[in-house]
């Protein structure tokens, strides 16, 4: 018999309780392993990979594929008189029928607008003139003529204008004209700033002729290219057709294109014929293709309205901006149109420009090499040759002893 001390005997037993216990717990780790495969051979469970691979790869392919490029139709092709004579029944029918309702005392023209509404806006401000089929005056609508003076000068009166032009309008059959207005009368009558709203809120149409319309734009100020149909430039010869420049000047309105994404533009009045109505909508679409900046390919939106009321849609699109090129609004400038250019003594290094419609530009002097700097070029240069030339004589000379 071996004699074993009682502290070895206790390590002993320590030992085996421990691999007992790991016995133990490998026995329960089987057990769950053979549990966990019965579960799934009865559930007869299926592979995920096969199952999912398939359409993802069909989804890979359709968002691989190039997408069509969208096809979007423009203004002329949209606006057709079955979507004019919808919204113009709308707006005559309902909503001025409403108004009337409301204002039983008052029963006046009020002017149609179209509302037109850009993708990209263009670079200055301008004005663009179309030329409608019919008129867009009202029936009592006062319309002023505006014309040159037969002598010049503030000492002569200008009563013999006035007869000379009434004379001429008389015998051309013109009777839409109510009152002349020579450019004396109009320096020496309308010099304040109260007389010059009086004659804006008297006439409903005012016409110039385009001998003078520098100057009495210039007279009149910015009040009057605020209000719609002011100002339309006529060019009158008083020997011919007088009644047909009368008439188109009449059919003429000016889209006053400012620094924001809407205008409006006179199409009518609500005592108009819808016929008349549908005509000049129809012709101004046509012509915005070819008149308006960017083409009808910038025009986000077309719609019609009074001056209170919503407007009714004729034509929309959802055309990206990056298919639109930046538009560029071109003026027709005079012959005798000069710009004066000149060095700036308060600002060094720069030029002014001067245009005869007072607007001023300032612009930087390219700098021109200085004078010693191209010498010192030409220098580095002279010297370079000099060497080149010192070795090709070396090169040869010893040539020649070999």
């Amino acid at each position: 018999m071996v004699n074993v001390k009682p502290k070895a005997a206790q390590k002993i037993k320590k030992i085996e309780n421990k691999t007992s216990k790991v016995k133990q717990i490998n026995k329960k780790n089987k057990a769950n392993k053979l549990k966990i495969s019965n579960l799934q051979t009865s559930q007869k469970i299926v592979p995920t990979k096969v199952v999912k691979q398939a359409p993802v790869a069909e989804e890979i392919k359709k968002e691989a594929s190039p997408k069509k490029a969208a096809k979007y139709v423009m203004p002329t092709e949209s606006v057709t008189g079955d979507v004019v004579d919808s919204c113009l029944e709308a707006l005559l029918h309902v909503i001025v029928n409403q108004d009337k309702n409301k204002n039983a005392i008052f029963d006046d023209e009020k002017p149609v607008f179209a509302e037109i509404r850009c993708i990209k806006i263009q670079n200055t401000r301008g004005n663009v003139r179309f030329v409608l089929p019919h008129s867009t005056v009202a029936t009592t609508g006062e319309v002023c003529l505006v014309v040159p003076d037969v002598k010049k000068g503030r000492k002569h009166d200008h009563e013999p204008t006035i007869d000379r032009w009434q004379d001429i309008l008389r015998k051309a059959g013109v009777t839409s004209v109510k009152t002349i207005l020579p450019v004396r009368q109009l320096r020496v009558e309308y010099d304040q700033y109260e007389l010059k709203r009086r004659l804006l809120t008297q006439h409903d149409f005012i016409m110039v002729d385009t001998r003078v319309l520098n100057h009495v734009s210039h007279i009149l100020g910015k009040m009057f290219f605020k209000k719609h149909n002011m100002l339309i430039p006529v060019r009158i010869n008083e020997e011919k057709n007088v009644k047909r420049s009368i008439e188109a000047g009449l059919r003429t309105v000016i889209l006053r294109l400012s620094e924001g994404e809407t205008s409006m533009v006179t199409v009518g009045h609500t005592a108009m014929p819808s016929d008349k109505l549908k005509d000049n909508i129809i012709s101004l679409v046509q012509q915005l293709a070819t008149k308006f900046p960017g083409g009808e390919a910038n025009i986000r939106s077309i719609s019609i309205k009074l001056p209170l009321s919503i407007s009714l849609p004729l034509y929309l699109t959802l055309r990206s901006s990056s298919t639109v090129k930046p538009p560029k609004l071109t003026q027709k400038r005079p012959k005798h149109y000069n710009v004066l250019e000149d060095e700036l003594s308060t600002i060094p290094g720069k030029t002014v420009r001067v245009a005869p419609d007072g607007s001023v530009q300032l612009k930087k002097i390219k700098k021109a090499p200085v004078a010693s700097e191209v010498e010192e070029v030409e220098d580095i240069e002279d010297s370079g040759s000099d060497e080149e030339e010192q070795e090709e004589s070396e090169v040869e000379s010893e040539a020649n002893d070999d």
